[in-house]
Parts: C-alpha cells; structure tokens; sequence
C-alpha cells in the first residue's frame, strides 16, 4: 500500500515539473492550487519526490514574477534554505534554480531570497564537490547580485 502511495507521489511531481515546461500550461497548474500541492512534497521521506517537487516550483516561478510572488507567499523558500543544508546534491542544484527562479524577475524578489537566508546557504554550495551544485549556487547568487549592483 504505502509502495503505491510513493509512486503516486512521485508520478504526481514529474507530470507537474514535465507540464510546467510548456507555457500553455501554466495557468491551468496555477488554477488548480498546484503551488500548494508541491509545498508539502518538499518534504517528503523520498528524496526523488523532494527533488522533483523542487525543480517543478521551480520552472513555475521561472515563468513568471507573479508566480515567483506565490513562491514567496507560500513561505517556501525557508524551506528550500534550510534543506540547503540538509540535502543530497540534486536536491540542492533543484533549490538552488527555485531561488534562482524566484530572484531574477525583480529587485523586490531577489530580496525576498535574500530576506530568508539564501546567501550563506548559496555560499556554502559554491564549496560543493559536484559542479552543478555549484553552478546553479552561481546562477543564483549572479541574479541576485544583478538586482543590487
């Protein structure tokens, strides 16, 4: 029973992040309440449905400003900060991109990433062994720093 619940959870999170990829898509997962839905899988005991979960907020707040606001609404990013600390690599290459996605669509949201502690976290995964690790960590750092130079 609890193996069906875990593929459920799973499949839920990749058909999200593969629908979020396409634009006429969108309106209809924010219509659905599909931010609220991803929020609790961040948490999840399985770290694919964690990772995927992320990645899906993700590509939603990298679309727009609006949905990068929901993000910030939905206090999500401590969550995905303090994880920062916690995770495997891909977990932190996936929040690393949502931080990236929420902070590059105006000063006033870089802010918010920064109002939550997302540079120390960032810093720290610029000393990560796995290269993506630390380029989505620089990715994230250069659009905040774009909005304060």
């Amino acid at each position: 029973l609890f193996d069906i619940v875990q593929k459920a959870r799973l499949t839920f999170v990749q058909s999200v992040a593969d629908l979020a990829t396409r634009p006429q898509n969108i309106e209809t997962l924010q219509n659905a309440g599909v931010m609220a839905l991803l929020r609790p899988l961040l948490l999840d005991v399985v770290p694919s449905v964690q990772q995927t979960a992320a990645l899906a907020l993700g590509r939603l707040a990298n679309y727009s400003d609006h949905l990068a606001e929901s993000v910030v609404r939905g206090d999500i990013l401590p969550q995905l900060v303090y994880s920062l600390a916690e995770q495997n690599r891909f977990y932190k290459k996936a929040a690393a991109f949502v931080l990236r996605a929420v902070a590059k669509h105006s000063p006033q949201l870089a802010q918010s990433v920064i109002d939550c502690g997302a540079l120390d976290a960032l810093v720290v995964c610029l000393e990560e062994f796995d290269p993506s690790v630390k380029e989505a960590a620089t990715w994230a750092l250069g659009y905040i720093a774009r909005h304060n130079a």
